[in-house]
């Protein structure tokens, strides 16, 4: 079995949305998600791309993606990797696909000079929290994250109106 790890290309689009529905469905979010090929193909490869990918095949299948950006650290005063999604099909768990992700995200992050690699793990994902404690990363208990969407978004950004 061989494991290859590449830039995702706009002929992954769909792989990459297929797993993206894979993870909502896994995280019981299937109901908010509202991604579409089209929106996955400008978010990545538009005129201004607002993320980048990873792809991992096994034996030549695209099995996982990990889909990340940048961020800002004030305190640091330098840009962050921020991870937004990692999957990796139940099939191939176990067999060094997602710590080879992270590892090679973590790899871009020190080329590019940034001082931080975070993301966020859902609190009920016990697994996903050993997981990412077993390769050295710290999960804070004293951050929530905070999120305006949909109405409350159009509502406040229009003063409340």
């Amino acid at each position: 079995m061989s494991l290859i790890l590449r830039a995702a290309t706009a002929d992954d689009v769909g792989a990459i949305y297929r797993l993206m529905r894979e993870l909502a469905v896994y995280e019981k979010l299937l109901d908010i998600f509202e991604a579409t090929p089209d929106s996955v193909h400008e978010a990545l490869f538009g005129n201004a791309p607002a993320a980048e990918c990873l792809i991992a095949e096994w034996d030549g299948k695209v099995v996982g993606y990990a889909l990340y950006f940048h961020n800002f650290s004030t305190f640091l005063g330098r840009r962050g990797l921020y991870l937004e999604d990692v999957y990796v099909q139940p099939s191939v768990r176990g067999k060094g696909v997602g710590q080879a992700l992270l590892r090679q995200l973590a790899r871009i992050a020190l080329e590019r000079q940034c001082g931080r690699f975070e993301w966020t793990v859902l609190n009920w994902n016990q697994p996903a929290i050993d997981f990412y404690a077993s390769q050295g990363a710290t999960v804070l208990p004293d951050w929530r994250v905070v999120r305006m969407t949909g109405e409350a978004l159009d509502r406040f950004a229009k003063g409340g109106e």
